[in-house]
């Protein structure tokens, strides 16, 4: 991801799915960009954005103001899985329009992920590199393994990393 966004270098950046904003700080220092704003359904705990929009992520084009700029990039990282497939879809279809590129990271197909009292933690799809071939234009891509792998003792837990724009500019 930093690879991506040092090569990049974005002067404006949207983090999707915001989290506690550790993608806040890594951006700002690998790409020193003019403004880094987030959405998430909840406020980050690192104050490291410029504007930081609260809603849920399916309302998109209610929850960013209509003064937010079109972004240099997205960030939208393992978040897609939350949605199922269609939803997913239009979310990613409705950030290349704000985004003029947007970085997704999710992992290889479906990974069961249930967090009791957290229903947005919930994984409801799985993504593999031909789903994004197949609907939006594929600049980068690339599959590696999760970084909680060798934690878990478990086999590799393949990621998918795609750097993908609108099929046609917004």
């Amino acid at each position: 991801m930093l690879d991506v966004v040092g090569r990049e270098r974005p002067r404006t950046v949207l983090d999707v799915g915001a989290g506690h904003g550790k993608y806040g700080f890594l951006v700002r220092e690998y790409a020193d960009p003019e403004r880094v704003d987030a959405i998430d359904v909840r406020e980050p705990r690192f104050k490291t954005y410029d504007h930081v929009y609260l809603g849920d992520l399916a309302r998109l084009d209610e929850v960013l103001p209509g003064d937010a700029p079109r972004y240099d990039l997205a960030l939208f990282l393992d978040v897609i899985e939350h949605f199922d497939k269609a939803a997913g879809a239009r979310l990613l279809d409705q950030l290349t329009h704000h985004a003029a590129k947007v970085l997704v990271t999710t992992p290889w197909g479906f990974r069961p992920q249930e967090v009791p009292g957290m229903p947005h933690e919930t994984h409801r799809s799985g993504w593999h590199p031909w789903d994004f071939w197949r609907r939006w234009r594929v600049h980068r891509w690339e599959v590696f393994p999760g970084h909680h792998t060798r934690h878990l003792r478990l086999g590799r837990l393949w990621q998918v990393l795609a750097l993908v724009s609108a099929r046609r500019p917004a």
